[in-house]
């Protein structure tokens, strides 16, 4: 059946499911990325930078299109990370100033957004190159636009916007050198292509499309001589509110301090990137027209010799204690320098000796599992390192707490980390090692049964135990539900539920991930 209107629910699941492509991929495009400098983030920057606009685009989902483009653009530039989350950001708001009167929209009025969308990335950049993410969404916003008069249905115009937005990809070597002597197509622009994916993927009866992704480069293969961080070295980033001008003013008063400037949003909110050798003075320019937040300096130098030669000494390190190695990869993604897996509680030794492996003297240790708090605890008092414990009472709260603290320059006390990480409930579906009776609630060895919040819950399958502890959790309000599969279940077992879910709870969205535990057959987060 042909869908002929985007409504703001259709556009919040357009935006959750190329979210979940760029979750998927992150490692990828991160080992891509050699421009503008080959810091080895991009990946995770858009992948971060398109959550926060999903998260906000879950809680208007209800909305007219307008309200709900307009959260995911305010979303996406609070979360904007690194010069392609901006850039993203900025098509985000292009879209949402082109529909911002509209409550639904056709195919037509959709090409016409996305060409807003890359004009609006354009003027936010000084100096805009070609051979990188404009160039790729340019070609899939004319495709769009070729398309759009003659055919109504949204799922054949964005597949066709695919199609353009490969073929452009596949020709940024040719315009950049850096790519070319690399043998990889552009980061951003691959990350923009993953997006659509993404979208095609989750599209009701639409079959699987092929395509030429992933591509697995190595880092350590890919780097050459002409990739090297000279000067600007230091990657900046801070939000202006109540900024008292424009953003042509900010960024004319800003252009000389450094290079890849961008500045994006619009009075009294704006967002600035650029790299730069004098952060400082950056900030304190910046700060004489506004208020800034969420200040982020990285020393690229640093990061790329991450990526080439050896670790570099760090302001500080973290360790992470996860129940399987789908965890594991998560954690590392996310910024964790050293993890320890472990299906039961490591022992005080298992633990001093993974502080002791970080580079820096300082560690952030997230325990992950209540029951480690005190093996923690008496870790930091054990190790010559300062050490401090963030007692993250299981893996959902770890990784909510670990997006929280990634970028930061340093960490913020445990406390903040902890009420970042309570935003995400959590809870487990397994089955009943033994007859037990909690709270009212009795099960018998075996059985389904699902935890939240110091309640249990019985049900005649893995699905009702599940569907009974969200439906505690609230999520038939709308958000996102992920569902991270280990003990017996195998990835088409989360797939069944994962459908499941997305029936019982249709104003949220689900999706999947292996995590490898072994006590628990799902772990289940929800954000609303």
């Amino acid at each position: 059946m042909d869908v002929t209107v985007l409504d703001g629910r259709g556009y919040a699941r357009f935006v959750v499911a190329g979210t979940y492509f760029l979750k998927k991929y992150r490692t990828v495009l991160n080992d891509l990325n050699v421009f503008p400098v080959p810091d080895g983030d991009t990946g995770t920057n858009m992948f971060l930078t398109a959550r926060a606009a999903a998260l906000q685009a879950g809680r208007l989902r209800s909305r007219s299109l307008a309200k709900v483009s307009a959260a995911v653009a305010e979303g996406s530039l609070m979360g904007a990370r690194g010069s392609s989350g901006v850039i993203i950001s900025q098509m985000l708001r292009g879209f949402a100033h082109h529909v911002r009167h509209r409550a639904e929209i056709d195919t037509l009025s959709l090409a016409s957004a996305m060409r807003e969308a890359v004009l609006a990335a354009r003027a936010a950049l000084l100096r805009p190159v070609e051979g990188t993410i404009l160039s790729v969404a340019d070609a899939a916003a004319e495709a769009a636009y070729r398309l759009a008069p003659r055919e109504r249905d949204f799922y054949r115009v964005a597949g066709g916007a695919l199609q353009a937005a490969a073929k452009a990809l596949d020709r940024t070597p040719e315009q950049l050198p850096a790519l070319k002597e690399a043998g990889v197509v552009d980061a951003g622009g691959a990350g923009f292509v993953y997006f659509l994916e993404g979208i095609m993927r989750f599209l009701p009866e639409a079959k699987t499309r092929a395509t030429a992704f992933p591509r697995h480069p190595s880092a350590r293969r890919v780097f050459t001589s002409r990739q090297i961080v000279g000067e600007n070295r230091f990657c900046t980033e801070f939000i202006v509110e109540n900024a008292r001008c424009e953003l042509e003013g900010l960024r004319d008063a800003l252009q000389s301090r450094g290079d890849s400037l961008i500045v994006a949003g619009a009075r009294p909110t704006l967002k600035v990137h650029i790299h730069t050798d004098k952060p400082e003075k950056v900030q304190s320019i910046a700060a004489g027209v506004g208020t800034l937040t969420r200040v982020k300096v990285d020393n690229m130098e640093q990061q790329h010799q991450v990526l080439v030669v050896d670790r570099p000494s760090q302001a500080y390190s973290t360790v992470a204690i996860v129940p399987g190695s789908g965890f594991q990869t998560i954690v590392q993604e996310l910024g964790a320098e050293v993890v320890v897996a472990s299906q039961s509680s490591p022992s005080v030794r298992e633990l001093l000796l993974a502080v002791n492996r970080c580079l820096s003297d300082r560690v952030v240790l997230f325990t992950n599992d209540a029951n480690v708090v005190p093996v923690a605890r008496e870790v930091a008092t054990l190790s010559p390192r300062q050490v401090e414990v963030v007692p993250t009472k299981d893996i959902v709260a770890g990784i909510a707490a670990l997006l929280e603290l990634r970028g930061q320059e340093t960490p913020p006390p445990a406390q903040d980390l902890l009420r970042a990480a309570a935003r995400t409930r959590s809870a487990a579906v397994f089955f009943a090692g033994r007859d037990a009776s909690f709270n009212g609630t009795r099960v018998a060895a075996g059985a389904p049964a699902g935890l939240y919040g110091g309640r249990l819950f019985s049900g005649g399958s893995l699905v009702q135990a599940a569907q009974a502890a969200l439906a505690a959790m609230g999520a038939h309000a709308g958000g996102l539900i992920t569902l991270y599969y280990g003990g017996s279940q195998k990835e088409r077992d989360a797939q069944r539920l994962s459908a499941e879910l997305s029936t019982a709870f249709a104003p949220a969205d689900v999706e999947y991930y292996f995590g490898g535990q072994g006590r628990e057959e799902y772990v289940i987060s929800y954000d609303e």
